[in-house]
């Protein structure tokens, strides 16, 4: 069974994987994210931000709208894998824009705030 709710007819399914899935808008040109519950791989969680680095290319935009809702904390390995794919990549030929809307497990908003890296904007990347 899915975990999540059905997509709203403006927003299409670029990709999924056990991770989660993509979502492009294309009217308002930008990526949702949304991440599944349970428990991931390091590997499928690369492969799902390399999608997510490649539709935003492809289709030019700088815009992600970042779901985590019932997500599973971020591991250190996550959380180091994530920032240095986001700050050495460039997908956009501007600067990225995202707005996170926080998971509804309150460990897993810690692990943004611990391990010793601070939050920074998507625009100093």
């Amino acid at each position: 069974m899915s975990t999540f709710s059905p997509a709203t007819p403006l927003l299409r399914t670029y990709f999924e994987n056990p991770v989660g899935r993509l979502l492009e808008h294309p009217t308002e040109q930008y990526i949702r994210v949304e991440y599944r519950t349970g428990p991931r791989q390091l590997g499928e969680l690369q492969t799902f931000l390399n999608h997510a680095g490649a539709l935003l290319a492809q289709r030019g935009w700088d815009k992600l709208q970042h779901h985590e809702g019932s997500m599973a904390a971020l591991t250190l390995e996550e959380i180091t894998s994530i920032t240095d794919y986001w700050s050495t990549q460039k997908h956009s030929p501007t600067d990225l824009y995202g707005a996170m809307l926080l998971p509804h497990e309150v460990f897993a908003q810690l692990s943004w705030k611990g391990n010793g890296l601070a939050m920074r904007p998507l625009t100093t990347f």
